[in-house]
């Protein structure tokens, strides 16, 4: 006997995420079953149907409280508000509307929906690629991307250093980590990660400054032309003790960070020869990575007119001086030029950084955290 026609019935509700997958009410696959197709007996419903699954009952007592707050109207308009009037690009904050609702095409959730078969991560090749794997595995956080997202951006927090918003950094960092996915799904050339940091902030603060009622151009720390390499020196001078220290920051033309390097110099006659040893250590330091056409940047016009003039000098600095000149003269092409205090901030950051810990050290690719808000700032468009 074949019963009547009737609707379509949904019988079963299961939730999309697994793996670290963030999980929602909107997330959960509703399987339908055509009348057509199967008898009106196997959807009517029986006494042993009336109690839920264990599958069912432990889903619910995990994620059911979560889901009910997240629904609730007020949380959720607050969230929006404070979405759509965060100082970030228009289409980073689509990019976060779609990972709070779980709408990123990531891997895993494909996978939920029987898009593709494999739901892997295709980057690291290490567990399911959810939301909270793209976002927050880097950060070692261990709840679900959307729900921590959501907290971010209700408390509005400020990152104090780098003066951007809490929710600004994680939302642009986010989406630039979605933007080098394609790129490598894609085949394309990406950036050393160690370089990922920096153009975050670099993308968060340009946006905001260049988004506010009054700006001006920026008139600090400017990059080397296309091939050259830019040597920042400068140096700390402890009348004291007796002892001063330098500190070295080499970076291509895109801004991007080579090398640095700090030095702690027990005896210093005087601030003029602890200049000199920064210049020596800037030359040295662009020939131990190979660098052929560099431009030296200094605050001191010391060390300026005395280059300019062949590196002659008679006072107590004349032997750092010649050394100099055997350096320099090793380079394809070389030149030296004046910069304010306010454009050669990280070389100081670093010379003052040695002479607090008296130690001596190197960096290479990946600059140390200290210098990480004046190398934002340094490449940032525009000043308040």
């Amino acid at each position: 006997m074949v019963s009547p026609v009737r609707p379509a019935t949904v019988i079963f509700v299961s939730p999309l995420g697994i793996h670290g997958c963030s999980i929602n009410v909107r997330h959960c696959a509703i399987f339908v079953l055509s009348p057509a197709i199967i008898p009106a007996s196997a959807l009517s419903p029986t006494p042993h149907n009336h109690r839920l699954p264990p599958y069912h009952v432990q889903w619910k007592n995990s994620f059911g409280n979560r889901i009910n707050k997240r629904t609730t109207g007020g949380s959720a308009r607050q969230v929006w508000k404070k979405l759509w009037k965060l100082k970030v690009p228009g289409k980073i904050k689509i990019f976060g509307w779609r990972a709070l609702n779980g709408l990123l095409p990531c891997r895993a959730i494909l996978a939920n929906r029987h898009i593709i078969q494999n739901g892997g991560c295709p980057v690291c090749l290490n567990g399911a690629e959810g939301i909270k794997h793209v976002i927050f595995d880097l950060l070692a956080i261990d709840r679900l991307g959307s729900i921590v997202l959501e907290e971010v951006i209700r408390g509005g927090e400020q990152v104090q250093r780098l003066d951007v918003g809490l929710a600004e950094l994680i939302l642009t960092g986010g989406w630039f980590l979605w933007w080098k996915r394609r790129q490598i799904l894609h085949g394309e050339s990406v950036q050393r990660p160690g370089r990922s940091g920096l153009s975050i902030v670099s993308l968060t603060k340009n946006y905001k400054m260049a988004a506010g009622m009054v700006t001006k151009t920026h008139q600090g720390w400017r990059k080397a032309p296309e091939d050259f390499l830019m040597v920042n020196i400068d140096a700390s001078y402890d009348e004291d003790r007796g002892s001063g220290s330098t500190g070295v920051i080499i970076r291509d033309c895109s801004g991007g960070m080579i090398a640095a390097a700090n030095r702690h110099i027990s005896h210093v006659v005087d601030a003029p020869m602890a200049e000199a040893f920064a210049l020596k250590d800037g030359l040295m330091q662009a020939q131990h990575i190979g660098g052929n056409r560099i431009i030296i940047q200094s605050d001191c016009m010391e060390v300026i007119e005395i280059m300019s003039n062949g590196g002659f000098t008679a006072n107590s600095t004349a032997a750092i001086y010649d050394e100099c000149n055997i350096v320099w003269s090793g380079f394809q092409k070389i030149s030296i030029e004046h910069v304010s205090r306010d454009a050669n901030q990280v070389a100081h950051a670093l010379a003052r950084q040695a002479m607090i810990s008296n130690e001596n050290c190197m960096w290479d690719d990946e600059p140390p955290s200290f210098i990480l808000p004046f190398l934002a700032n340094d490449v940032t468009l525009f000043n308040q």
